[in-house]
């Protein structure tokens, strides 16, 4: 899946030091949400919202959100976008945004799974409050590394990440590999969901 540019990307990031995950001992356990979200109250995809600025770093775009009211967008169906020089994500930016994603996850049946990433530029990534991982600034494509995650129950874990697109093109997708997978693949739009009552 991970293209030659990509691995070469990846390696080169981990060499100058750009690239923050979790622990490197061995997989995270994360813990279920509790309470479990009732049946009805979610609606499908992500929650998020805009932050119009040029950010260098994911830490700007929490500061600039503090003084400047982010704008509700259209909730992402799923984290499949690579839009090249197109509007970045659901907003009608394409440059120089902030994204606040908030939501949760569906993990279906306990077990080993991993997750990566392809970004450009900057993303922070928490699982039921945990960061995951991190590559904060500007950069061009890349993959994170495969990031491993113990689930001992099934159910809805919350998710959030803090992203932003600075100039030219624009990506942010997410991938896993489940318990009884053999390989990655997006995750699948029926496994996100948000509180509406956050929009």
């Amino acid at each position: 899946m991970r293209s030659a540019k990509g691995r070469w990307q990846w390696a080169l990031a981990v060499v100058l030091g750009l690239v923050a995950i979790g622990p490197a001992n061995g997989a995270e356990t994360l813990a279920l949400a509790k309470p479990q979200p009732g049946e009805g109250t979610l609606k499908p995809g992500l929650g998020v919202k805009y932050v119009p600025w040029e950010f260098n770093h994911v830490d700007e775009v929490l500061q600039i959100a503090k003084s400047n009211k982010p704008r509700v967008g259209t909730p992402l169906p799923m984290l499949n976008y690579n839009v090249g020089a197109g509007k970045v994500l659901t907003s009608d930016n394409t440059d120089l945004i902030g994204a606040l994603i908030d939501g949760f996850i569906k993990l279906p049946k306990p077990g080993d799974y991993k997750f990566t990433i392809q970004h450009n530029d900057g993303v922070r990534f928490f699982l039921a409050g945990k960061k995951i991982y991190e590559n904060p600034g500007v950069t061009a494509d890349v993959f994170s590394p495969h990031l491993e995650i113990k689930v001992t129950e099934a159910g809805w874990y919350p998710l959030s990440m803090v992203y932003f697109e600075k100039r030219n093109t624009a990506t942010l997708e997410l991938y896993w590999q489940g318990p009884d997978d053999d390989d990655f693949k997006f995750v699948p739009a029926e496994n996100f969901a948000h509180d509406p009552t956050k929009e």
